[in-house]
């Protein structure tokens, strides 16, 4: 069987870790389970309508789009910060002259992926929808591949800007959590964020539909129910989430909705600045 992965910009790391978590399903499973590197998460998902994928960590609109199509089951949600959903949003260095979405004028831009929601979809449709002529905005966009190196592009002043994403303390727009925070060397002080726009829906854990219920269930027990704890541990590190849970309705709604919003059947809102 095979684990479905992207390389990322910090790939050696993640590589590590998918390679780990990969042993131990083996090990739950008794079977080998090898890692599946693809291009980029069409590839990916694309392996899993195939049949060459089993299981894959895959972002919100890869997974709705595979759900959509019929190919995939969600096993488990991800949860950060007691949240299964999440923001996306512009951030700049806080002495960044930059500092409204009227000053995004031929500026240098790091996205993550051209089928990352937060890292570059929403955001995107946002700021489209807010006005924003994407054209005249940026000058440069580059393609970094993680939330980790758009923030070290933005940190070393490669990029004027980047897209990430990050979760508020509830009620505030103090950052909780963020998709930079454990490898991209800047810190929440040092940020400021232009605009924000979601929630979107988070990353899931995916089953190839060909799989038995009987593997399914194992996987899920393992990633929500922590038993064994090993396979827990590795997903957790390895998707940066705090816990799973099971899919529920209302999650599954969000990635149709999100599907809806980024084929053009619906808008989407561009938030005020978090600071």
């Amino acid at each position: 069987m095979r684990l479905g992965m992207i390389p990322g910009g910090d790939s050696g790391p993640a590589g590590d870790r998918a390679a780990a978590l990969a042993a131990a399903l083996g090990a739950l499973l008794g079977t080998t389970v090898e890692v599946h590197q693809a291009a980029d998460y069409r590839v990916l998902l694309s392996a899993m309508e195939q049949g060459i994928a089993h299981f894959a960590w895959m972002p919100p609109l890869t997974a709705a789009r595979g759900v959509a199509s019929g190919c995939l089951a969600p096993a488990a949600v991800s949860v950060r910060n007691g949240s299964t959903s999440y923001l996306t949003g512009l951030i700049t260095m806080k002495e960044s002259p930059l500092r409204t979405l009227s000053d995004l004028r031929s500026v240098r831009v790091a996205w993550v992926d051209r089928e990352s929601a937060s890292g570059y979809l929403v955001i995107r449709a946002a700021l489209r929808n807010a006005g924003v002529s994407l054209v005249s905005a940026f000058s440069e966009e580059l393609f970094v591949r993680s939330h980790g190196e758009v923030a070290r592009a933005v940190h070393t002043g490669r990029v004027d800007v980047g897209a990430t994403c990050f979760n508020f303390v509830s009620g505030t727009f103090e950052i909780a959590r963020s998709g930079y925070s454990a490898v991209g060397g800047l810190s929440n002080d040092e940020i400021r964020i232009l605009a924000h726009a979601g929630p979107i829906p988070s990353d899931i854990f995916a089953v190839q539909r060909s799989v038995p219920p009987s593997v399914v269930g194992l996987v899920q027990s393992a990633l929500v129910d922590t038993r064994p704890l090993k396979v827990h541990e590795l997903a957790r590190g390895l998707a940066h989430a705090d816990s799973f849970i099971r899919p529920t309705p209302e999650h599954l709604g969000m990635l149709r909705e999100l599907l809806q919003l980024l084929e053009g059947t619906r808008g989407s809102s561009i938030l005020p600045p978090g600071r």
